[in-house]
């Protein structure tokens, strides 16, 4: 691949069935599992986490990306529950997600602690959800639930 063409590797820190089971628990273990990705030729790093708006260690409230961004001087995506207030395991339970706020999102944004925001179950049950967010239509958003995995509506 030339110089143009950009590498994103999509990461995560948990897993589904143990949420506090991290691969880094320190900013410095999480530097050296990052720094090779970063030498080896990773342009973007898509840090996925179950909130985005949860710290990723204790004294600071950075995220994940926010501290991937900090140590590999890298781009970073966030993602995870951007403008629902349930995390997407809870909707396989059948727990509903309401629409929330994007002004912790836009502070942080704001602030440089991430370059992108990736969005996926608002989409998938609202199409029509960047372009009420740009239009300022935000009463308008919809919630998420299990059988909105079960049916794309086309607006």
């Amino acid at each position: 691949m030339g110089e143009d063409f950009a590498v994103i590797i999509r990461l995560s820190q948990f897993k589904p069935s143990a949420y506090d089971t991290k691969l880094a628990n320190t900013p410095q273990e999480m530097e050296a599992w990052l720094n090779p990705l970063a030498d080896a030729g990773v342009d973007i790093l898509h840090c996925s986490q179950r909130r985005f708006w949860e710290p990723e260690f204790e004294g600071s409230d950075l995220n994940f990306a926010g501290w991937a961004k900090k140590l590999t001087g890298k781009a970073t995506i966030t993602v995870g529950s951007v403008g629902l207030s349930g995390d997407f395991f809870g909707a396989f339970a059948g727990q509903s997600s309401d629409p929330t706020s994007l002004d912790e999102l836009t502070r942080r944004m704001d602030r440089g602690d991430f370059d992108l925001v990736a969005v996926g179950r608002p989409l998938l049950s609202d199409p029509s959800w960047v372009k009420k967010i740009k239009e300022n239509r935000t009463g308008e958003l919809k919630g998420f639930s299990k059988e909105a995995l079960g049916e794309l509506v086309l607006d």
